[in-house]
Order: C-alpha cells, then sequence, then structure tokens
C-alpha cells in the first residue's frame, strides 16, 4: 500500500465539520474507524469501513488525522487522506508519525448530503511500552536468500512461503499479526538461537517480547490461537530450530508446528531446545501443539530437549518415531503447568520393520489404532515404568510375534480413562472413569500378557 506521508501539525481551532442541513432529510453515510495497527515505530495501517451509504452514493472515503480530538475534513489543522470511494472496508499505510505526540484519527465517508465520521482513536507512536524494538513488516514470500537480524521485531501480516535460505539470528522475534498468518517452510531456515538469546515466534498482542509493537498499550493481551502455525514440508534439507519459543499459535485449527508431507516425505529438520507453549488446540490428536504424525525417522527428524506446556495435546507422533526422552511435559520454571492432555499421542499401527525404543516415563503414550509387531526386524520396546494407554471402547490391542516383543515389568498397560496411572491422560477430570473391557489386552505370540494390564478384556 502506498505511504502517505505528513509532519506533526500545529494544534489549532477544529472548524465544524459538513452536517445535514436541517431541510434535507437524505441521510448521511454510516461509517465506522479501524483500530490502527502498528507496522513500524513511524507507520500504522489506518482505516475503516463504510456500512451504509446513506441517501447517496459514497464520493470520498478515507481517515483525516490531527493532534486535536475529533479532527474534521477541511481544518487547516489536519491531514486528510482519502482511500477510494463506495462502501466496504478500507485501509492505508500511513507515515511518518513521529514520536512525542498523540495522533487522533477518524474515518470519514462524504455522500451528497454531507460528512459522516467514524469514531476518535489515537495513536501515540513508538507505543506506550518500554523497550520496544525496531520492526521489519513481513507480508510477501522469501523468494531470495534472506537474513532476519537479531535485535528486530518481523512483524508476519500475512502467511509467507519461505522458498529460499532463511536464517533467523539469535535474538530475533518474529510476530504474527492474527490466526491468518504463519509460514510454510520449503526451503532450509536455521533459527539457531542461544540459551542466553532464544529466538521468538510469537503473538503481534504479545508485549513481553520487544514491548508493545502493535502500540494498544494494555488493551489486548496474547491469547491461545493468536496466529496460526509452521509448517515443515518434506525435504527440508537441515532445516534448524535451536532455543526457539512457539508461543500463542493454533489459530488455524490448533498445532503450532506441523510436519507435513513434501515431495519425498523426508523431514530433515531439528528442533532442540525449543519450546511450545500456549497453543490453541482440542483433544484431538491433529490439533497437538507439535503435529509430528508425518515424521518417520528420529536421526532425520530430531525433536530433542524441547519443553511442552499449556497446550492441549503437546506432540503427536507415527507409531515406528522414538521419541526422545530428553523432553519435558513441562513448563521448567513451574513443574505443575503440564498440559490439558498430558500425553505423547500416538498414530499407531505397526513398526515399519524398526526397533522403537518407547522410554518415556513422564507421561504416558497414548496408542490410538492400537499396535501390531510382527514383522521382521520389528521389535516393540517398553522400558522401565513406561505407562501405555489404549482409549477405552476402541476394541484396540497391541499384538504380535513373541519375538518381537521387550517389555520391563515395570510397564503400565492401561484404558486411556486410567487416571490412576499416569493421571487425567484423556483431560476430563473425573467425568469419566475406566472399566474392565475397556480395550482388548496385549496379545504376544497368541498368549495374554497380564503383567501391570488394566482395564482390558483379555
Amino acid at each position: 500500500m502506498k505511504k502517505y506521508l505528513f509532519i506533526p501539525l500545529m494544534a489549532c481551532a477544529i472548524l465544524a465539520g459538513c452536517k445535514n442541513d436541517e431541510n434535507n432529510l437524505t441521510p448521511l453515510a454510516t461509517v465506522t474507524t479501524s483500530n490502527p495497527i502498528k507496522v513500524n515505530d513511524s507507520t500504522y495501517t489506518c482505516g475503516g469501513a463504510v456500512s451504509s451509504e446513506g441517501g447517496s452514493a459514497v464520493t470520498d472515503r478515507g481517515v483525516v488525522v490531527g493532534l486535536d480530538p475529533n479532527p474534521e475534513v477541511g481544518n487547516a489543522s489536519t491531514n486528510k487522506i482519502a482511500i477510494g470511494n463506495g462502501s466496504g472496508i478500507f485501509s492505508t499505510d500511513i507515515a511518518p508519525f513521529q514520536k512525542g505526540y498523540t495522533y487522533h484519527l477518524r474515518a470519514y465517508a462524504i455522500n451528497s448530503s454531507g460528512t459522516a465520521y467514524g469514531s476518535d482513536v489515537t495513536i501515540t507512536p513508538g507505543g506506550t511500552t518500554s523497550g520496544s524494538c525496531d520492526t521489519v513488516d513481513i507480508n510477501s514470500d522469501i523468494k531470495v536468500a534472506t537474513t532476519w537480524k537479531a535485535g528486530k521485531v518481523y512483524m508476519v501480516r500475512t502467511w509467507v512461503d519461505v522458498n529460499a535460505p532463511l536464517v533467523i539470528e539469535a535474538g530475533a522475534i518474529v510476530k504474527f499479526r492474527d490466526g491468518n498468518c504463519g509460514m510454510e517452510i520449503y526451503a532450509k531456515t536455521t533459527a539457531n538461537g542461544t540459551a542466553s538469546n532464544p529466538i521468538i515466534f510469537t503473538s503481534y498482542k504479545d508485549d513481553s517480547y520487544c514491548g508493545d509493537n502493535n502500540g494498544d498499550g494494555t488493551a489486548t493481551s496474547a491469547s491461545k490461537g493468536d496466529w496460526g502455525h509452521i509448517t515443515m514440508r518434506g525435504d527440508q534439507h537441515g532445516s534448524s530450530f535451536q532455543y526457539c519459543k512457539f508461543l500463542y499459535g493454533g489459530g488455524q485449527g490448533g498445532k503450532v508446528v506441523v510436519a507435513n508431507v513434501g515431495t519425498g516425505n523426508i523431514h530433515d529438520f531439528t528442533f532442540d531446545h525449543c519450546t511450545f507453549a500456549h497453543t490453541y488446540g482440542s483433544g484431538s490428536p491433529n490439533q497437538a501443539a507439535f503435529d509430528g504424525g508425518d515424521t518417520k525417522d528420529p536421526s532425520v527428524s530430531v525433536i530433542t530437549n524441547c519443553a511442552f506446556y499449556d497446550n492441549a495435546v503437546p506432540i503427536y507422533i507415527n507409531s515406528f518415531y522414538s521419541i526422545d526422552p530428553s523432553n519435558i511435559y513441562h513448563n521448567p520454571d513451574n513443574p505443575s503447568e503440564t498440559n490439558k492432555y498430558n500425553g505423547i499421542y500416538v498414530y499407531s499401527g505397526g513398526l515399519a520393520g524398526k526397533a522403537v525404543p518407547y522410554n518415556e516415563d513422564e507421561v504416558p503414550y497414548v496408542l490410538l489404532q492400537g499396535l501390531a509387531a510382527g514383522g521382521s526386524g520389528q521389535l516393540f520396546s517398553v522400558g522401565p515404568n513406561v505407562i501405555i494407554k489404549i482409549p477405552a471402547g476402541s476394541g484396540e490391542e497391541i499384538s504380535g510375534y513373541t519375538a518381537n516383543f521387550s517389555i520391563d515389568p515395570t510397564a503400565v498397560f492401561t484404558s486411556l480413562r486410567d487416571d490412576a496411572h499416569g493421571g487425567d491422560t484423556n483431560g476430563d477430570g473425573n467425568l469419566s472413569s475406566p472399566a474392565a473391557g475397556d480395550w482388548k489386552g496385549v496379545n504376544i505370540g497368541g498368549t495374554w500378557y497380564t503383567t501391570n494390564v488394566f482395564y482390558s478384556l483379555h
């Protein structure tokens, strides 16, 4: 959009705006003022909406800006910025607003009867929270090798396809405008922060990182689902996210990071020492904070030393993906803060010819479709104190040949409704309780396994 330039004007008396003549019964238009959206410290997206043109066509609409309240068209101390005509929503970028001033802005709409105005809103350049950083507007795809610098806020205002190498430096902050904003990663992306200088992916409304970048003071605050998600397409060729925080995402049907199919479905990426928190989602595994249902090989798709908390489902994986036990499922600064459905949800079925160790003992595994281990090279290895749950009423079982199982005697197999083992993994409090026959059982070589098996049919 075109940027209109203006400078602060000296305040002076406001002249009367155009109004209906008392003998003219033709109505004015109906117009509202949109809340300005900060692009950077000197530029704001401003506009409004004409919901009714009144008794005649709107021939001119836009915004008027001044230093006094209720600025009006035609006043020598105001700036009138025309943004088209007719009904509907309108906006444009305006610059440069200057720090040290508070500006007043109103949308206007003119028809043959006069000028109608929306409500008066104010803009204080630089925001009202200290610690603001320089902002960079991102509103198009990345098509050439690009670096996002430390100490800056990158304001993502659309859905961005990363089609060329992207480097995000330690200390950079990426904020997303709304739920229709996110990133599709097709090319190698390197976002390696440090423990003392992480990279932040968060909401436009999150003032805790580099201040009040949307310039609304305390009028809004970050919440779950404020932005969409980051999709890792196949054939990543070594994308790396280290010491990154993914906060307040999930605005596109849950999940903040999703590993999706690509030309070869090879998810060659690393997420290490990352935080996934405050993600919008439900109990559906497809709305997990990290949707890794398409990951296959932990030596290629690396998820290590990450923290998941204040999400719905923290992570969703494939049955033949061995999740590293270095990950945690609570807030490291507040261990009581976990996830609503605090378990590792598994798209199950088989082991794809692999030896797959299940060694995480902080939270249960939830095998959504049971599991079959019967082929050559397959080994379902269940470590000490591991808890595996099966959805109640599913009729699912764990089965296979004797040679395909290695189960520690302390491991537990039970119903998803069983809160006594591994806590309230189905997130319903006391609304459900387990019962005999909730699931089928563990069948090893034709014999039903019974050590620490609860609420099964066998």
